[in-house]
């Protein structure tokens, strides 16, 4: 059995829930601060798709997992190819200057790449993910 690509943890700072592919450090996505050995390992996942239902399950209240699981479960999500999760990372990553990102010119990559998707919806994506860090309400920072 191959193991997981994902693990989802519980920052020891903030305690929000982030994800980290394995073989890298591992960086809370809402406060900055790096897994260390007080990190909870929450979870795993095997890939993207199944890290970000683990992430929003995870961070989600007691008394609302229920219902966002039945909800998440009900409506499943269209799959996204691995050459389309290839395309929007290098969508984003060209929207990037000097390492980061806002959303006017994620919007400009978009357009250029021909891709339908909203800025935001992609932001939010590659945030939940843990692979950018919010510097700002328009600003993103690009984490290796």
């Amino acid at each position: 059995m191959d193991a997981p690509a994902w693990t989802v943890l519980r920052c020891a700072g903030c305690a929000q829930c982030f994800g980290r592919k394995a073989g890298t450090k591992g960086k809370c996505s809402r406060c900055g601060v790096f897994a260390n050995d007080k990190t909870e390992i929450i979870s795993h996942a095997a890939n993207e798709q199944e890290l970000q239902n683990e992430i929003s399950l995870a961070n989600v209240p007691e008394h609302l997992k229920s219902k966002l699981s039945e909800k998440m479960t009900s409506k499943p999500a269209a799959s996204v190819r691995e050459d389309d999760a290839h395309r929007l990372t290098k969508c984003l990553l060209s929207a990037a200057v000097d390492g980061i990102i806002r959303a006017e010119n994620v919007v400009k990559s978009l357009a250029k790449m021909n891709i339908t998707l909203r800025a935001s919806d992609l932001i939010e994506m590659a945030y939940s993910q843990g692979l950018l860090l919010k510097l700002s309400e328009d600003e993103w920072q690009v984490l290796d």
